[in-house]
């Protein structure tokens, strides 16, 4: 059952979280710290609703920081705790400063870091461009945007990659994993021919339909032509051969996708659109580096 305190400090706050832990209401075990940053009450929903599913994956802590809000009060604190109860092996709290009380965010948030674990900062609804610049960025040693949350998605990314820091990273990069792993399953089919070149269709006002591209063009060495299709996200990738084309394709509506494999019969494979849950747990698998997703967006800020 969610706890609501008011008037309270991140302080007074660590401290309950210990007692918790000690009447066996909150689970022990933490392997990390999420800084999760929000800007509404839709980003704190966001939040909540994947917390079970990733904390069975990495039980955590998560720290949900919402902007400094003004009333006819004083300076203060407000706070939610989420448990065992509502959210498995996580421990969720909700940050609410008011009328400056969260001028210096790190200072809310760095009494209820768990010690020797790591923190990783993710901005639920914002795509900072130097998310190092940011004090909740400097603290983390990974750092993840959400391109897709900007008014120009792919401006976004093309900037994140002129200042980004290693730990750098966006959620969206995640959600073509499946993508990849598929092509380069279809490649490892024989007959073994070099790709002559590549198509790509899917919504290029989101970034995943870019990074597939860039992907492509790096792995393979062939140019790859983005095409634009009224679909949320991703919904074909062409790779043509002397022998035929490899495909796969999927409809903007369904959860099965159709392989293309010439002289084969076409073969439907389950391949849905990535929920937020999973792009976020298989973020935070990864503390450090991830030099493949750097490669990427550097090939993007080039185009």
């Amino acid at each position: 059952m969610m706890k609501k305190i008011s008037h309270t400090t991140s302080a007074r706050l660590a401290r309950r979280l210990n007692e918790l832990r000690g009447e066996g209401t909150y689970a022990l075990g933490k392997v990390l710290n999420l800084i999760a940053v929000v800007v509404d009450d839709d980003g704190v929903r966001a939040v909540v609703d994947s917390a079970l599913a990733v904390a069975e994956a990495h039980p955590l802590r998560i720290i949900v920081v919402l902007p400094d809000a003004t009333d006819d009060g004083d300076a203060r604190l407000d706070a939610e705790i989420l448990g065992n109860e509502d959210v498995g092996p996580a421990e969720v709290v909700i940050l609410r400063p008011f009328n400056g009380a969260g001028t210096s965010r790190v200072s809310l948030v760095t009494p209820l870091l768990l010690p020797d674990a790591p923190v990783f900062t993710w901005w639920v609804q914002e795509a900072p461009t130097c998310p190092t610049d940011r004090t909740l960025g400097q603290i983390a040693s990974r750092r993840i945007t959400n391109a897709n949350a900007a008014d120009n998605p792919l401006g976004a990314l093309k900037e994140l990659a002129a200042k980004r820091e290693a730990g750098d990273t966006d959620i969206n990069w995640a959600g073509i994993t499946i993508w990849r792993s598929q092509l380069a399953a279809l490649l490892n089919e024989g007959p073994h021919e070099d790709v002559e070149h590549a198509e790509v269709g899917g919504n290029t006002g989101r970034v995943g339909s870019h990074m597939l591209a860039a992907w492509l063009r790096l792995r393979l060495g062939v140019p790859v032509e983005l095409t634009h299709t009224d679909t949320p996200g991703i919904e074909y990738a062409i790779l043509h051969r002397p022998s035929g084309p490899l495909s796969i394709s999927r409809p903007s509506d369904g959860d099965i996708a159709v392989l293309g494999r010439p002289g084969r019969s076409d073969l439907q494979i389950s391949m849905p659109m990535r929920s937020l849950q999973s792009q976020l747990i298989e973020e935070l698998r990864t503390v450090g580096e991830d030099s493949e997703f750097a490669v990427v967006l550097a090939a993007i800020a080039e185009d």
